[in-house]
C-alpha cells in the first residue's frame, strides 16, 4: 500500500485540501481520518477504495493528524510539518490595499515555521527588495514538488473551505493571520520607496474601489482650508476630479510616482481605499474619512480616522449618505496640523462625529 498526502490547495473555492490517495494492489476500503491537533478534534472522516482519494475540505492552515485505517488497524499516520519545506502562497487579490496589507504575514509565516516561501502578488515590485527572504513569482504561476499551497483573499462570507471566519466580521490583516493560522498583530508593509524630503504638500483622493467607500462631503471646503493654510494640494487619485485650486496629478500614473508624492507629503486624506494603504506603507500620517468599514479594518498607526456612527447599520449603510460634514473635517485635521507640521508622530485618534 501508498499513501499520498497532498497539502496543497489547487482551487481556493473546492474544498479539495488536504487531500489523501491510496494506491495499493488490494480491493480493500480503508478508513482515513483528518484531525485538527491543536483543537484535538476530527475534522473529517470517511472511507476510501483502493485507488480513491478523500480530502478534508479545509484549505486554511490546520496543524493536521491524517491516520490511515484498515479494519481496527491504523496502517499509515502524519503528521502535517513546514519546517524546512517549501510552502507556495498566494495573494488571492488585485486590489492594491489588500496587497499591502497582507504581504507582511507571507515573512511572518515564513519566520514562524522556518521554512522556504514562495508567494506571488499584483504588486511584487513594491515588495521585492523589501523581503529578501521571500521568492516572488508572477501572479497565477503553477509550481510544483510544493509542501503546502495557500491562497490568501475574501470570498463568500460563509464560505468556511476557504477561511475559518466572515471576512466581513473582522479586519482587513485579519484575513491572512486567519488562513495562514497566525497570531494577529498589526504589520505594515515595506515597500522600496525614495529618499526624499518632506514638502508643504497634502495628497488627497476622493475615490475608492467601489462608489459606496467615498465621502459625499465637500472635498472643496477641505481643500480650500488647507490652501489657506499655505499648503499645496495634490489629487493624486486615477479617476478625474473636479476640485479647483488643487495641483491635479489624476490619471493613470505609474506608482513609483505615487509613491513619491505621498512620500514628500505631510499627510494623506482619504477614503478606506488602497492609497491610504499606500500613504500608510510610505510612512506618512493618513486621515482616513470612512464610515463604511469597521473603525479598526484598517490600521490604527499614524492614522486618524473620522467616521460616523450613524451609517454603521449594515442595512442602511448602502441607502445613506455619510453623516460627516466638512466641517468636522477641518476641525479634525486642525487638531492635528500642528503637531504633523513639526513631524511629530501621533498615537490612533479616531473621532466619531
Amino acid at each position: 500500500m501508498k499513501v499520498e498526502v497532498s497539502y496543497v490547495t489547487t482551487l481556493p473555492l473546492q474544498g479539495v485540501n488536504p487531500k489523501v490517495t491510496i494506491h495499493s494492489k488490494e480491493n480493500t476500503t480503508y478508513y482515513v481520518t483528518f484531525i485538527d491537533m491543536a483543537k484535538d478534534e476530527v475534522v473529517a472522516s470517511g472511507c476510501v477504495q483502493s485507488g480513491g482519494a478523500i480530502s478534508a475540505s479545509r484549505n486554511w492552515f490546520t496543524w493536521w493528524k491524517i491516520k490511515v485505517y484498515k479494519g481496527n488497524e491504523c496502517v499509515y499516520s502524519t503528521r502535517f510539518d513546514p519546517t524546512d519545506k517549501v510552502v507556495f502562497i498566494k495573494c488571492d487579490a488585485r486590489a492594491l490595499g489588500d496587497n499591502l496589507a497582507w504581504v507582511p504575514y507571507f515573512e511572518e509565516f515564513r519566520k514562524a515555521h522556518n521554512c522556504k516561501v514562495i508567494c506571488s502578488t499584483f504588486f511584487n515590485e513594491l515588495f521585492e527588495k523589501e523581503y529578501p527572504n521571500l521568492l516572488f513569482v508572477a501572479p497565477n504561476t503553477r509550481i510544483g514538488n510544493v509542501y503546502a499551497q495557500y491562497y490568501v483573499g475574501t470570498q463568500k462570507p460563509d464560505n468556511y473551505i476557504y477561511s475559518p471566519r466572515p471576512y466581513g466580521k473582522i479586519r482587513l490583516q485579519e484575513t491572512p493571520t486567519d488562513i495562514l493560522g497566525l497570531p494577529f498583530k498589526e504589520l505594515k508593509a515595506k515597500i522600496t520607496k525614495p529618499k526624499v524630503a518632506k514638502t508643504k504638500t497634502i495628497c488627497i483622493s476622493e475615490h475608492g474601489s467601489s462608489p459606496i467607500k467615498e465621502w459625499g462631503g465637500n472635498w472643496q471646503f477641505v481643500v480650500n482650508y488647507l490652501v489657506s493654510e499655505g499648503y499645496e494640494v495634490k489629487v493624486i487619485s486615477k479617476e478625474p476630479t473636479t476640485l479647483k485650486n488643487v495641483t491635479n496629478k489624476t490619471g493613470d500614473f505609474p506608482l513609483a510616482e505615487r509613491i513619491k508624492d505621498l512620500c514628500e507629503a505631510e499627510f494623506f486624506i482619504g477614503v478606506s481605499s488602497g492609497l491610504s494603504w499606500l500613504a500608510h506603507s510610505c510612512d506618512t500620517y493618513v486621515f482616513i474619512i470612512s464610515d463604511h468599514t469597521p473603525k479598526d479594518h484598517e490600521f490604527s498607526e499614524d492614522c486618524t480616522r473620522i467616521y460616523s456612527d450613524k451609517c454603521m447599520d449594515e442595512v442602511i449603510q448602502e441607502l445613506v449618505k455619510s453623516g460627516i460634514t466638512a466641517i468636522q473635517v477641518v476641525e479634525t485635521i486642525k487638531v492635528k496640523i500642528g503637531a504633523l507640521c513639526v513631524s511629530d508622530r501621533l498615537d490612533c485618534n479616531s473621532i466619531v462625529v
